[in-house]
């Protein structure tokens, strides 16, 4: 009875306050199952919002601070660059992967690999082979029949994803209205949405500032520095294969996709190219698009890249590389632009913490000393 008479030990208003935290964390994991399906597209819209705030201002003033039909114009260009190029892209890749697959089966599958004439040009290296490399039995080697597995196994893997692709048709319009849809608010009423997440926040305003400014500079650095490189790349290549005679459009966009894993890159594409010429007895072309490929595909990587990257999270380029793989393995492709965000914001709240804690640190330096 003594017990129940006893009053509670909690300060007013705890029981409210712990209770209204639960709520909150509750309806938040509630909202987030619902969004979960389209985070990826949420994140690309607000990214496509941040690239192309300068021209949503631009049309802002065109439009005399018309906000809504200054989103509709920005939406309509961001529609026009990235839709009409990508259906002719599609178009072109498909005419010329099937033409380049069948030719490329059809090649693998009739040649004799060892009555071409360069095959001869080795021998006088495989005395030196045998000396160096003792273990290494070259006549154990069937060229053709690696050729022939591994040309069908990449028609496979591309009948295979191109398969997908049309079977998840009515996702990708989906999500591409969806992000539409979502890229007409965020242009709109983006501010306000910022502003509000401020107003939340418990931190201080130039610390806000300086986190979203630090992602913004990333998320430009990112498009950048991949897909902006990936463009250049597959540009750059497709020119050296059409100088020598490999369907330029498709296998260029295998070369700008390939640019994107990291290390190995485009090399996955015009390495074979070139060892393709050279078996086809063309050892100029091959040399040709070597050194091409060597200079300009993997210089623009070279230079490029890291330029963009770095100055977009001003971490060494070390680390930048550790967040690509590290985003793949963990997400997939998507990995690529998650990666560097990922670690950009950790250096962000690191550089917070060595800012609200200077003080003891550098007590803790004095009593160490």
């Amino acid at each position: 009875m003594n017990d129940m008479n006893r009053p509670s030990t909690l300060p007013p208003g705890t029981i409210y306050k712990v209770f209204l935290i639960l709520l909150l964390i509750l309806s938040l994991y509630l909202g987030f199952s619902l969004i979960a399906p389209f985070v990826h597209t949420l994140i690309f819209s607000t990214v496509l919002a941040v690239l192309f705030s300068p021209v949503f201002h631009w049309a802002l003033g065109v439009t005399k601070g018309k906000r809504a039909m200054a989103s509709t114009i920005t939406v309509a260009i961001i529609v026009f660059c990235l839709l009409l190029p990508m259906i002719f892209l599609v178009i072109a890749l498909i005419s010329q992967g099937v033409e380049s697959l069948v030719a490329l089966n059809s090649w693998v599958t009739t040649v004799d690999i060892h009555s071409l004439e360069n095959i001869h040009l080795l021998e006088k290296y495989e005395a030196w082979i045998h000396q160096a490399l003792p273990f290494l039995h070259l006549n154990d080697f069937d060229i053709q029949a690696s050729l022939i597995q591994y040309s069908k196994g990449f028609a496979q893997v591309m009948l295979g994803f191109g398969s997908k692709m049309v079977k998840n048709a009515a996702s990708l319009v989906l999500h591409f209205l969806l992000m539409v849809f979502i890229l007409f608010y965020f242009l709109r009423d983006g501010g306000k949405m910022v502003d509000s997440l401020k107003h939340l926040s418990p931190l201080r305003s130039r610390q806000e500032d300086y986190i979203i400014d630090s992602l913004k500079r990333v998320a430009r650095g990112v498009l950048m520095g991949c897909l902006l490189v990936a463009v250049l790349q597959g540009i750059a290549g497709g020119i050296g294969l059409a100088v020598v005679g490999i369907p330029a459009f498709f296998w260029g966009a295998m070369m700008a996709l390939s640019s994107l894993i990291p290390v190995v890159g485009t090399g996955l594409v015009w390495v074979p190219a070139v060892c393709y010429l050279f078996l086809a007895g063309d050892w100029k072309m091959a040399t040709f698009l070597a050194l091409w490929c060597g200079v300009f595909v993997v210089g623009i990587d070279t230079v490029l890249r890291p330029i963009f990257m770095r100055e977009a999270s001003r971490v060494s380029t070390f680390y930048i590389f550790l967040a690509i793989l590290g985003g793949i393995y963990s997400f997939g492709m998507l990995g690529i632009f998650y990666g560097p965000l990922i670690l950009s914001f950790a250096m962000v709240m690191l550089h917070i913490y060595m800012e609200e804690y200077a003080d003891d640190l550098s007590h803790k330096e004095e009593n160490e000393l």
